[in-house]
């Protein structure tokens, strides 16, 4: 049942990933103890003009309990001084529970990080990322992970 359930988002995910313009990988650890890994992919753009042309972005995480999340949102890289960055990003998504319940399958997923351009198209960043279910269900624990990406634009 897990493996049809992410085949189907994967599918409803992958004609996203024939606009990116740049993939994210990384791994990281939460709070609790548990690991889990990230793999994103951006398009560049701006919030003027038209909706189609905003940063839009498409991520899934997984994590050592097997859960894992889809989603797609908005993501921006802001450039600070020299080779830093801040990024941030919101994208509502999907939650599949296996061993940790989070209170439902709508989870939202917000993330900020920092990060330095490296030589070429690709970039290091260190970033930490809640999920909730934004409180539409009484039960509403969330779930952070801190995670160590690695960015290669193309």
């Amino acid at each position: 049942m897990l493996l049809s359930r992410l085949v189907f988002f994967m599918g409803c995910c992958v004609p996203l990933t024939l606009f990116a313009q740049s993939v994210v990988v990384g791994s990281g650890v939460d709070p609790d103890g548990g690991g889990g890994v990230v793999l994103e992919y951006h398009r560049s753009g701006e919030f003027s003009g038209a909706v189609t042309q905003w940063p839009w972005a498409t991520a899934l995480r997984f994590d050592a309990d097997s859960d894992f999340w889809v989603g797609v949102g908005l993501h921006k890289q802001l450039d600070i001084s020299g080779p830093f960055f801040f990024e941030a990003s919101f994208m509502p998504g999907y939650y599949n529970p296996e061993d940790t319940d989070l209170g439902g399958n709508i989870h939202f997923r917000s993330l900020v990080g920092l990060g330095l351009q490296l030589a070429g198209d690709s970039a290091l960043s260190i970033s930490i990322d809640h999920l909730s279910n934004g409180g539409l269900t009484t039960n509403n624990p969330g779930s952070e992970l801190v995670t160590m990406r690695y960015t290669i634009a193309y």
